[in-house]
């Protein structure tokens, strides 16, 4: 084939707990997130040489190369467009690595079925420190509970039913992943109140209980800036629902759009039904 694409939604969490193994394939996190319509698309074609190009300019992108360097069977061109924000909780390391590994999948006919291609992309994520459960979230679509860690075909995952939904959203900057999955101490309180949210969302999966766990995990977590407090208040006295971004400097939200205003440029898209698929 002259060219293959590949489209992969973004994934916000509201609430994890890390679970690290020795194989990275069976390490990853519990908890719930949503995948959005802002998406990342991939294109691969033949090449003289391999490059990757993220948003029209060339980029080291370790984790799409760790896909690339495991998939690709002659030299190509990645390219990927990313239309959601870049650090700040969105995926979009996860994005870039999972496209590679459905588009280069198809160009190269490889054979392999969906968890087996997405399973790369897990893997390129939790080497290199970039995230441990947007892969399989991404790879599933919609509001997905991840139940048990790993790799798709691995990982135990199952969804909470929901329309294709509104989401509002405020982003003031990135936070590093890596530094957060890094200190041990922050990890011991995120982990301990990932795994209690997530016993008590598998009681009732509702979006409901999801958007109340996931505000109670951000404060017990201790990750929040003031002004993402400020803003759920904000939010909540306006009726809507709100709370943080896994991992990002950003707040999420459903109604209370005019309240969340108040701490930034609102942007909106929906919660989308499709997971990763060829474009």
């Amino acid at each position: 084939m002259s060219i293959c694409a590949a489209w992969v939604p973004s994934h916000i969490t509201g609430f994890f707990a890390a679970m690290r193994q020795d194989d990275p394939v069976k390490s990853g996190s519990i908890g719930c997130g949503l995948a959005l319509a802002l998406g990342a698309t991939t294109f691969v074609q033949a090449a003289a040489e391999t490059a990757i190009v993220l948003n029209g300019q060339v980029s080291d992108a370790p984790v799409s190369r760790f896909v690339v360097d495991r998939l690709a069977r002659s030299p190509v061109r990645v390219e990927t467009k990313l239309d959601m924000p870049f650090g700040s909780g969105f995926g979009a390391s996860g994005a870039g690595s999972l496209g590679c590994a459905h588009a280069l999948n198809a160009y190269f006919d490889l054979g392999l079925t969906a968890n087996q291609a997405a399973a790369f992309a897990h893997e390129a994520e939790v080497t290199n420190r970039t995230g441990l459960g947007d892969v399989i979230g991404q790879h599933t679509g919609g509001l997905v509970i991840r139940i048990r860690p790993g790799a798709p075909g691995i990982g135990e995952v199952d969804r909470i039913p929901v329309p294709p939904l509104p989401v509002d959203y405020v982003v003031r900057g990135p936070i590093s992943t890596k530094e957060v999955l890094s200190d041990q101490a922050v990890m011991k309180a995120v982990n301990a109140a990932g795994v209690e949210a997530l016993k008590e969302l598998l009681r009732r999966p509702t979006l409901q209980d999801f958007m109340r766990l996931a505000r109670h995990f951000t404060r017990q977590s201790g990750l929040a800036s003031d002004w993402t407090s400020d803003a759920i208040e904000a939010v909540e006295a306006a009726g809507g629902m709100a709370s943080m971004i896994m991992l990002g400097d950003a707040v999420f939200a459903f109604g209370g759009a005019a309240a969340l205003a108040e701490f930034g440029e609102v942007h909106t898209t929906t919660i989308s039904q499709r997971g990763a698929n060829l474009d």
